[in-house]
């Protein structure tokens, strides 16, 4: 396996037949910058969601959208552009100015002005009320809502501000949600947006359909909500969905009979509530004797569907199930309604707690990876603490159960959960010195302030490189920034150790685990071994002989083959020779003269020049001095 300098990790598997078989861990990981810009800043702690896949600028090639969750509410842009092949094409630009740290969690891509650009959208902006915002509204350029960034028509460029920011009426006090979803929701041939947004405060835990007419970034399109519902009984809408904060939601056809459903999670003891879209930017809440407004389907605890919902006809009759799981427990529940059954009467004919037990707590995904025509359920495994590193214990971040037949309703109708281990050297998560009885002995683990390292969101991508085996990629949280110092005495008497003290240091943690990608075959045994192209993997060298007259190499290293363009400039940034435009070049070391003359074919100046390896939408820039 190919291990680069500082580079984003994959990792795949393929499985036997029907049966999900264990494999090596083949990781590559993130060095982080320590420029706040770069792709991978100071503050950069894993992803929350993965997102796809789209075919946003339409060449064909499929990509997938990665939060950054703590790098400046950003999103980036990875295109499979071969077999087991990925490149880290594009990203958002840097927004910390205008977001917290928790922002750039729920992310999607579409095309909601229907115009052929693909777009990626998620939202950015503080609470009101949070510790450090008031400098952030006392700016009158401070902007939260709806960040929009679409395509430009240069090959993966998404532009380096965004496209345009939609700000709501009645803003939140902050924008929160775990799940988007882009889709055509009411069947008016337009995409519309919803999503469950935790807006800080009971009147602002609402469920939003938004919409928008004309061209993005034209200036004359307009924004519409199609539908804001509150989980709150309080004035304008007064009934009483539940409570709790909202988060999940989805649209899909409980019944079967081709009018789409509104299925929308709260906080609240795993809290429902159905509404159904009837025409054209029109929906329908039940209220009075209509139906039941919402329901706490696990009425004895509070716990959380925190990562949202997912829709997807499991049993394959036309009518599409959901489940949701608790995070507290990784419980998997259903919701499954069958033809002719009142679709708002949320009862216990129409779910099932716990039909997976122990599946997910935090992301859930469904299709039929090993392509034997069931589906499959795939869900993040637990967190992974010091303390089974400390046993000998491998990571499962993964866990998959198969549909077997049956009712959805039945956990019989589930094969057991197989774990995906992930047996890999752990030490970026974990530094440990080996033991002895002489007495003692000091241990190094990580342990981030976010908790120790998981598994977040999926995404089932199908078979997005071409290479005949279906994907799912999944999102990778919680790599540390410090380490957790045990003072251990050993005790000969039971041969145990005694953990005496126990303390913290702040350290830099450069490695990050990023995304993952699961692959798998339907037969045979093999590993995928998965790499990620991205920008530190371009080497641009040092001109030699620097200073020079009259001529200097500029040497150059391409990870793929590649269009580039080497340019000079001078220090006004003013463009002095074109070297090489947007050509290909072959992966592989490469190099290029300077003779010292403009594009005019004038000599230049003695002086400070810059020259530029530009690959994509990154480029890597170094200095030269000319002497004569």
């Amino acid at each position: 396996m190919r291990k680069a300098t500082n580079l984003l990790m994959v990792l795949s598997f393929l499985f036997v037949g029907n049966a999900f078989g264990q494999s090596t861990d083949y990781s590559f990981i993130v060095e982080r910058s320590t420029d706040p810009h770069a792709p991978y800043p100071p503050s950069h702690s894993g992803v929350r969601t993965v997102s796809g896949p789209y075919d946003l600028d339409g060449d064909g090639k499929m990509e997938v959208l990665v939060s950054d969750y703590t790098g400046g509410g950003r999103v980036h842009v990875l295109e499979a552009i071969g077999p087991d092949l990925w490149e880290h094409v594009y990203s958002t630009p840097w927004l910390d100015d205008y977001s917290g740290t928790g922002n750039g969690r729920a992310i999607a891509g579409g095309d909601m002005d229907g115009d052929g650009k693909g777009e990626i959208y998620f939202f950015s902006g503080c609470a009101t009320t949070s510790t450090g915002c008031a400098a952030k509204f006392a700016n009158p350029d401070y902007k939260t809502g709806l960040y929009v960034f679409e395509f430009s028509g240069t090959d993966n460029d998404y532009g380096s501000a965004p496209t345009t920011i939609y700000q709501m009426p009645d803003q939140p006090d902050r924008w929160q949600q775990e799940q988007i979803v882009v889709e055509d929701v009411d069947n008016d041939g337009k995409q519309e947006m919803m999503f469950g947004n935790n807006g800080g405060n009971n009147a602002h835990d609402k469920w939003w359909i938004i919409s928008v007419d004309g061209d993005i970034g034209s200036g004359f399109e307009t924004w519409s909500n199609e539908m804001v519902a509150t989980t709150r009984a309080i004035a304008p809408d007064l009934v009483d969905r539940g409570g709790g904060s909202a988060y999940g939601m989805v649209s899909a056809d409980l019944d079967g009979n081709g009018i789409v459903e509104l299925v929308m999670s709260s906080w609240n003891n795993n809290n429902l509530t159905i509404g159904q879209a009837v025409a054209p930017n029109t929906y329908f809440l039940p209220s009075g004797d209509q139906g039941t407004h919402w329901a706490h389907i696990n009425p004895t605890s509070d716990t959380v569907p925190l990562f949202g919902i997912l829709k997807v006809d499991i049993d394959g009759d036309g009518n599409q199930e959901v489940f949701g799981s608790e995070y507290n427990t990784g419980n998997v529940w259903v919701l499954n309604y069958d033809q002719g059954e009142n679709v708002f009467a949320i009862t216990p004919d129409n779910y099932k707690l716990a039909v997976v037990p122990g599946l997910s707590s935090l992301g859930l995904a469904a299709g039929d990876l090993d392509g034997d025509e069931n589906m499959d359920l795939i869900g993040s495994g637990t967190a992974f603490s010091h303390s089974q590193y400390n046993a000998g214990k491998d990571p499962n971040w993964v866990n998959i159960v198969e549909f077997t037949g049956g009712s959805p309703e039945d956990p019989a109708s589930y094969s057991p959960i197989t774990q995906v281990f992930f047996p890999n050297d752990r030490t970026d998560a974990f530094n440990l010195v080996t033991r002895d009885s002489a007495g003692v002995i000091t241990q190094y683990r990580t342990q981030a302030a976010n908790g120790p390292q998981f598994a977040s969101k999926f995404a089932f991508l199908g078979d997005v490189d071409k290479d005949g085996h279906n994907e799912v990629a999944l999102g990778f949280q919680g790599q540390s920034d410090s380490l957790l110092t045990f003072t251990e005495r050993f005790n000969p008497a039971d041969s145990t150790y005694v953990v005496d003290l126990s303390t913290r240091k702040a350290v830099v943690n450069s490695q990050r685990v990023f995304m993952r990608v699961l692959s798998a075959g339907a037969t045979g045994i093999g590993i995928a071994d998965e790499r990620v192209v991205i920008p530190t993997d371009y080497v641009l060298e040092q001109n030699y002989p620097n200073p020079f007259n009259p001529t200097t190499s500029i040497r150059f290293e391409l990870p793929i083959d590649k269009a580039i363009s080497v340019t000079v400039y001078d220090v006004s940034g003013r463009v002095v020779k074109t070297l090489v435009n947007n050509q290909v070049y072959s992966q592989g070391a490469h190099e290029v003269q300077w003779d010292g003359t403009t594009d005019a074919g004038a000599s230049a100046a003695s002086g400070t020049y810059l020259y530029t390896l530009k690959f994509g939408n990154f480029a890597q820039t170094k200095t030269m001095v000319l002497l004569k």
